[in-house]
Formats: C-alpha cells, sequence, structure tokens
C-alpha cells in the first residue's frame, strides 16, 4: 500500500503538483525578500501597480466595472521620461507577491508627482481605497489591499524606534534596517481594515 501511495504522488495523482507549485513559489519569494539584486531583476519582468498618496490607479474595464492595471517596469521608465522625473523612482516599488507562474507583483506609490499629470499618461483614475472596494471585482481586492497597507507602513516607520535614526528599507521593501544599531523592523499587516 505504501509503494502505491509512492507511485501515486511521483504522477501527480494524489496532487502533489499543487503543493509543490506553492512550495515553489514561497521560496521564490523568500529569494527575492532577502536577494536585493534578484528582487531588481524580478522588477523588469513583473507587474507594477501603481498608488497616488496611498490611492490606487483604475482603469474602466471592457465590462463595464473597474480594474486594477498593472505596469511593466520598460512602460513605467517611459511614462517618468515623459513627466520629467529620473527612473530611480522605480526603486521605490515594494514586493507585493508573485503569481503561479511567477510573476512578481509591486505597488509604487507616486504621490510626488501631479496627480493629474500621472493620470493623462496611465489613462486612469486614482480612486481613494474604500470607493475602490466599490468599484472593483473581488479578485483585485486583496492584492490592492496588502499593496497600499505595505506602503503605507513604509511611509510612517521610516525612523528607528530605539536610536531616533532614518532606517533603511530593503529592495523588496519586507523589512527595514537601523544602520545605527543593527534593529531590524518587518511590517505588521493585519487581516482586516479598519474604519
Amino acid at each position: 500500500m505504501q509503494r502505491f501511495n509512492r507511485v501515486l504522488l511521483r504522477t501527480g495523482i494524489l496532487g502533489s503538483r499543487l503543493y509543490s507549485s506553492y512550495v515553489s513559489r514561497m521560496r521564490y519569494l523568500f529569494t527575492l525578500k532577502e536577494e536585493d539584486e534578484a528582487c531588481r531583476k524580478a522588477m523588469d519582468s513583473g507587474s507594477i501597480y501603481l498608488f497616488h498618496k496611498l490611492a490606487p490607479l483604475l482603469q474602466k474595464a471592457e465590462y463595464g466595472g473597474y480594474t486594477t492595471p498593472a505596469m511593466q517596469a520598460s512602460d513605467l521608465k517611459g511614462i517618468l521620461g515623459k513627466l520629467g522625473q529620473n527612473e530611480d523612482l522605480l526603486q521605490e516599488s515594494i514586493l507585493i507577491g508573485c503569481s503561479e507562474s511567477h510573476v512578481t507583483q509591486f505597488a509604487l506609490d507616486l504621490g510626488v508627482l501631479e496627480k493629474e499629470s500621472v493620470e493623462s499618461q496611465v489613462t486612469g483614475k486614482f480612486v481613494e481605497l474604500r470607493k475602490a472596494f466599490f468599484l472593483l471585482n473581488g479578485h483585485d481586492l486583496p492584492l490592492i489591499s496588502q499593496s497600499q497597507a505595505l506602503l503605507r507602513w513604509h511611509q510612517t516607520h521610516r525612523y528607528c524606534s530605539e536610536s531616533g535614526q532614518l532606517t533603511q528599507r530593503n529592495q523588496a521593501g519586507s523589512k527595514r534596517l537601523c544602520h545605527a544599531n543593527g534593529a531590524i523592523y518587518y511590517p505588521q499587516v493585519r487581516g482586516c481594515l479598519s474604519a
């Protein structure tokens, strides 16, 4: 019986394929969070979701609702160039996750730019998150919620609580480090939305 189960597992009949897909995705995310260079390379081929002062970018969908457009880094570099900005702003992107096919997902807040000029370049509109919840369909909401929570955490946790010194984040945005005392801070993302 045990030998029979091993054969079933090896052939994928018992669903080990789904398990290994999840494990490989989590290992990939862990690598991106720990290795800055790997994260930079993944950003070039990944999807970037835009925010302006924590308001997500929405576009009208074909079916009449709204969707959150995923931008590519190359397209975003062109848009930043048209707006007179350096493409170094892309380095402020924060890793959110990756799809089942290992396409990385990042969030970037363009709050330093003029809202209307960005909206005209990307043919979309930045909408406050609470309003966006009523306009988006269900599969976009977790990604946008997590993105906004991480962006807000980085905006509000720039200084070390022990030394008072400015902290530096890693490329993925999964932690902040105080070089004065070596303290590491990790975001605490809660599973609920407070009113």
